[in-house]
């Protein structure tokens, strides 16, 4: 019985470790977008708000160029659920829809 009790225990703490990460990668995939947007906008909201030091602008622009080669180099990653696969087909036919 306490063998049994053990197992469970063991499992059920994998289990729920395992659901935190699945938990941790979606939240991370959902943001992936949004968090160089957001550090694009404090980047140029900075350099307005700058009065004229331009010791910092090299290195501006070398995060602006890694915030936007980030948005718009996500080739590589895939669609973390199925269903979001399977969403080509109507985004297929509204292009197509659209061009009347």
């Amino acid at each position: 019985m306490e063998l049994c009790q053990e197992n469970q225990l063991r499992v059920l703490v994998v289990a729920s470790l395992a659901i935190w990460l699945r938990f941790s990668i979606w939240l991370a995939y959902l943001g992936s977008d949004a968090v160089p947007i957001y550090a694009l906008a404090t980047l140029f909201n900075s350099h307005r708000c700058d009065t004229g030091s331009s010791s910092r602008a090299g290195v501006e622009f070398l995060w602006a160029s890694i915030m936007l080669v980030h948005l718009g180099g996500q080739d590589s990653i895939t669609a973390y659920n199925i269903e979001d696969n399977e969403l080509w087909r109507r985004h297929v036919f509204t292009a197509v829809s659209q061009k009347k």
